[in-house]
């Protein structure tokens, strides 16, 4: 795919247009922008859907409850297949708790935060609190040097070529490691070092100093209810096993599903130097990729996150509702002459893989400039 810039050079001048009395033109697309939002919104395309949220619900018990059976098969194919499922499961949380974060799941704000913090707890044994204040540096601006906390990921995973030197967190550098970051990234990154730094630091910590009782009874409970059921259903005698296998394993799959796809829509395009402000439209549409947005199956697969541009567009718009919305987006892109990135779901892996690797070679040649700009 050529979207990917395989150098990905910092972007330090002031984009054109950002000052609205700069370039009419600019200050004219934000008003039509303004338009087409108010247009969405009458047409109710901003009304939580208390039907769709029910099968989605319904869609993670199902989910849950074929992982048990496939445990109580007592086979070594049945214990694969139900750490597989748990794993979906707790991966299909994260996206449905995600809506509960931005409010985009019931009308009522309240009745959301409280449905994020039984799936993002029992679901992935973490805090929507803190999830919350991640999540919202991201949103406010994507792909920004020092703000974006999902490519703020040094030493484990370096996502474009002046991470180290741009990291606020003293990094230490292994050559070897970022080599290969590109296949460590999915197992290893996401999979353990980020799951065990989340479960069982960063999230705990959160829950502890903000004294936030509901999400630690549900993250303890995901911890102590699943290994229960898990050692109830094979029949298994050492509790240590029930909580590696039947825990620890669906966590492992859990990270890989949610990272993995995480970083497809963004990771892998441009950063936004930390001095450089842009509008709200472009850090969407400049720095985020849609991908296969009319593909129900993709749509599945990624929790609607695919329409990730229209997402940041309107954050607070039911995700399922996004799909007509992409179509309706692109006609407002060609009018204006804005770039709406699409990919396909593939394209989209190999983007994100190829950056890594491409950024990995890079630090393995010349390693962390002392004095970089």
């Amino acid at each position: 795919s050529s979207m990917t810039l395989p150098s990905r050079k910092p972007q330090l001048e002031v984009q054109p247009g950002q000052l609205i009395d700069e370039d009419s033109k600019e200050g004219e697309m934000l008003r039509d922008f303004a338009k087409f939002e108010q247009q969405l919104k009458d047409e109710g395309f901003f009304e939580p859907s208390n039907l769709h949220v029910l099968y989605r619900l319904t869609e993670l018990a199902a989910i849950f409850a074929l992982g048990l059976f496939l445990f109580s098969l007592r086979t070594p194919l049945g214990i694969l297949g139900g750490v597989i499922a748990h794993g979906l499961f707790g991966g299909r949380c994260g996206w449905l708790q995600h809506e509960g974060g931005h409010g985009s799941l019931f009308t009522s704000l309240w009745l959301g935060k409280r449905v994020q913090a039984c799936l993002i707890g029992f679901g992935l044994g973490t805090s929507g609190d803190m999830w919350n204040m991640m999540h919202n540096k991201h949103h406010a601006a994507t792909q920004k040097v020092n703000h974006d906390l999902d490519i703020d990921t040094t030493p484990l995973v370096a996502f474009f070529n002046t991470a180290f030197e741009k990291s606020r967190f003293a990094s230490a550098f292994n050559k070897f490691w970022i080599r290969f970051q590109a296949l460590t990234f999915l197992p290893i990154t996401s999979g353990v070092f980020v799951m065990l730094f989340w479960l069982l630091f960063l999230h705990p910590r959160r829950v502890i100093q903000r004294g936030l009782p509901e999400e630690g009874f549900w993250m303890i409970t995901s911890h102590i209810v699943r290994t229960a059921l898990f050692k109830a259903v094979t029949g298994w005698s050492s509790w240590a096993a029930c909580y590696a296998v039947g825990y620890w394993g669906a966590m492992w799959v859990s990270g890989m599903y949610l990272f993995g796809h995480f970083s497809l829509s963004h990771t892998h395009l441009d950063v936004v130097e930390q001095d450089v402000h842009k509008n709200w439209v472009r850090y969407a549409v400049d720095h985020t990729v849609d991908i296969s947005p009319g593909n129900p199956l993709v749509c599945w697969m990624m929790g609607y996150l695919n329409l990730q541009v229209i997402h940041h567009l309107f954050p607070v718009m039911p995700q399922y509702k996004q799909i007509e919305v992409s179509r309706r987006f692109a006609v407002f892109c060609d009018k204006h002459g804005l770039n709406y990135r699409r990919s396909t779901y593939f394209g989209a892996w190999y983007d994100m893989f190829n950056n890594l690797w491409t950024v990995g070679q890079h630090y393995h040649t010349n390693g962390v400039q002392k004095n970089s700009n």
